[in-house]
């Protein structure tokens, strides 16, 4: 039953540690979306801004990803505006539905007049940017999860409901003789009903069961999923030690056998009382040797303590800190192997990686049909700039499925912005049976190879992946719904321009200049207002990051192209209108959408100097060695593209990820790709 008086009041308790946030929610005024709930049925308003708004909803919305719908801004009883707005998010909260909306009106002058005039407003839910311990799984997921979870013998723990206090029973899954226990005393004792607990590379998940005798994966009806972890671990080869030294008064140094690794950490089991090693406690010096080669040496910290079902035995975890040094690199290479055993991240087999990109149709996605020989010509620029990249996999990553005869699959990851990993180059082989049919390793085990990368980086916030319209039906399911159900996401709309780069002779761009620092900050300061903030963080639109001196200096330590730039349209002295460049490294990304123009109209009517912005765009990619770049036309202004000699290569959304959703886009993929 739709309740939007409890849907506000929820939001104030959400709200209470932030007075400044609660009465901005209290004062907002109210919202009414057209189709998505009974007319009349108000919202709550918690964003509104140029770019658009973010509201709860009492009830959940039924439109689709990047459908329109008309709304009503309400004050006091009186209709202040009726806009419409693209839909980008809808995610489920304990107290309604949250939803994001994009303006696409034809004409936004009044939508922006209201804006300035009733004062844009951000409030953040406690929710925005921290992850949910536990949740419910939504139904459709229950069962690829649980076969997912089964095609890998999980863990399982079993104990009767009717005795919580007795100690849980062990066990496994198994896809054809469904929960397999180990014998114990207390196996026979056991009553219904049972509670099961499945262990997952990230999360545990929770359900009862009337009866254990059934066959292949569980079915329950419903399952609580409690995440555990954010980065994935796996066992370590027989004699890898831990030596731990510094703490202790006095100190003294423990000799631990390590029991698994991650790329953030190690596990290891200690076997006596030693009462200093406790959570938080720090561990100025670890020491970690395996396969009889010398010890690498970190720092590090306790995040835990627990008994294991070995008495006097704790198993400890260490968080471990590490400089961006050759140590480092060889670290990060040995957990690969031991995490990523299929793929393959360095020494390239380029010529069937090529071979892949040619017979998966990757050099056809986009609208316009090209030639694989337009691709010929980037095809050592490609080998080139990912030789280079491989010998830093914390800047990029291009990882491989490769059986006895073919690549099966491939993927990139690049650090493309100071706090952003991007996804891209998927590629997979026709010759597989059909996605449908079959299960998909190798799309699997990229995508964890890629964006574990990603997760396992302190230093990442967000992860974006460019999503066609015409994408098929696996990236929708995998990436698509996510972001729309990720508290904290963002996905923005675009359609992407080619242009061709050549010399313009006396043809010169009036009132465009390259903007000064004042100007820079001028611009990010007005970007606050037309963009959402996730968008401005991931592609270092902030002024902290704006410069990305870091980011370049690491591209150029490994000879790699990283420039940007921001050129501005003056009228009479007032900025209208800006446009971001950036350039990067030829053969970074194929079909060449990492040397980009991103235009913003600054003022009201600014959108005129985006084709003088274009021209003088030409000039600067020139002078860069670049024979064409890529407009990002995020404002829907496709006749100005097309005037400025601009060929469309299709629609998308780019989809905004922050980092703690990592996990759950990994068990996506396994959901997606497990046995049919």
């Amino acid at each position: 039953m739709l309740d939007p008086a409890g849907t506000r009041d929820a939001i104030e308790q959400n709200l209470a540690t932030n007075p400044r946030a609660r009465a901005q929610a209290e004062n907002a005024p109210t919202i009414e979306i057209s189709g998505l709930l009974p007319e009349g049925t108000p919202g709550v308003l918690l964003d509104l801004t140029e770019w658009g708004v973010r509201a709860v909803l009492p009830g959940p919305p039924v439109l689709a990803l990047s459908e329109i719908s008309r709304f009503r801004i309400h004050r006091d009883g009186k209709i202040l505006i009726a806009s419409s707005g693209r839909l980008l998010g809808r995610v489920e909260l304990d107290f309604g539905w949250e939803v994001t909306l994009w303006i696409v009106d034809d004409d936004n002058a009044p939508w922006r007049k209201l804006v300035r005039r009733i004062g844009a407003f951000t409030t953040v839910l406690a929710h925005d940017r921290s992850p949910l311990p536990s949740s419910r799984l939504p139904s459709d997921r229950i069962t690829p999860r649980l076969v997912s979870l089964t095609a890998l013998h999980a863990r399982a723990q079993v104990r009767s409901l009717d005795d919580p206090d007795a100690q849980p029973i062990s066990g496994r899954l198994d896809p054809d003789r469904g929960l397999l226990l180990e014998w114990t005393p207390g196996a026979t004792a056991l009553a219904p009903p049972f509670e099961i607990q499945v262990e997952g590379p990230f999360s545990t998940l929770r359900f009862t069961e009337s009866a254990l005798t059934w066959n292949g994966p569980p079915s329950p009806e419903a399952v609580t999923v409690f995440r555990r972890r954010q980065l994935r671990r796996v066992s370590v080869p027989s004699g890898a030690r831990v030596l731990v030294a510094g703490t202790g008064d006095p100190p003294e140094m423990l000799e631990l056998r390590m029991q698994d690794v991650s790329f953030g950490g190690v596990a290891a089991l200690l076997d006596r009382p030693a009462p200093h090693i406790v959570p938080g406690a720090e561990v100025p010096d670890v020491i970690i040797t395996w396969r009889g080669g010398p010890g690498l040496r970190f720092s590090g910290r306790v995040r835990h303590r627990s008994p294991t079902s070995k008495a006097g035995v704790d198993m400890i975890g260490i968080e471990l800190s590490m400089a961006r040094d050759p140590q480092y690199e060889r670290w990060t290479r040995e957990v690969e192997t031991l995490l990523y055993p299929t793929t393959r991240s360095h020494d390239h087999d380029f010529e069937r990686i090529w071979s892949l990109f040619e017979e998966s149709g990757y050099f056809d996605l986009s609208e316009n049909k090209r030639q694989t020989s337009d691709f010929q010509q980037l095809r050592s620029s490609f080998e080139n700039a990912y030789t280079r990249m491989s010998n830093n996999p914390s800047l990029g990553c291009l990882a491989y499925f490769e059986s006895a005869t073919r690549v099966e699959a491939t993927m990139t990851g690049l650090r493309m912005w100071s706090r952003s990993w991007l996804g891209m180059h998927l590629s997979r082989s026709q010759l597989r049976p059909h996605f449908a049919n079959s299960d998909s390793v190798p799309l699997r085990d990229i995508h964890y190879h890629i964006f574990e990368r990603a997760g396992a980086n302190a230093d990442l916030d967000w992860t974006l992946i460019f999503v066609r319209d015409d994408a098929p039906r696996l990236s929708k399911a995998l990436y698509l719904d996510l972001f729309l159900s990720t508290p904290g996401s963002c996905g923005v709309p675009f359609e992407a321009w080619k242009f061709n780069v050549y010399m313009r002779g006396e043809l010169e761009a009036p009132d465009v200049y390259m903007a000064n620092h004042d100007q820079v900050e001028h611009v990010l300061e007005q970007l606050i207002r037309i963009r959402p903030m996730p968008y401005l963080e991931a592609h270092d639109l902030l002024i902290e990051d704006y410069y990305q001196e870091d980011l370049r200096a690491e591209f150029g330590f490994h000879g790699l192209l990283r420039e940007r730039t921001m050129l501005v349209a003056l009228e009479q002295r007032t900025i209208v209108a800006a446009a971001v460049l950036e350039a990067v490294e030829d053969g970074l990304h194929l079909y060449g959408l990492l040397d980009s123009v991103r235009l913003y109209e600054i003022e009201p009517g600014g959108h005129r100097m985006f084709g003088p912005l274009l021209i003088a765009a030409n000039e600067w990619f020139f002078a860069m060695g670049k024979s064409s770049f890529v407009c990002f036309d995020e404002n829907g202004h496709g006749s100005t593209m097309r005037s400025e000699g601009g060929l469309s290569i299709g629609k998308a959304v780019t989809t905004h990820l922050p980092r703690h959703a990592t996990p759950e886009l990994l068990e996506r993929i396994s959901e997606l790709s497990a046995p049919k």
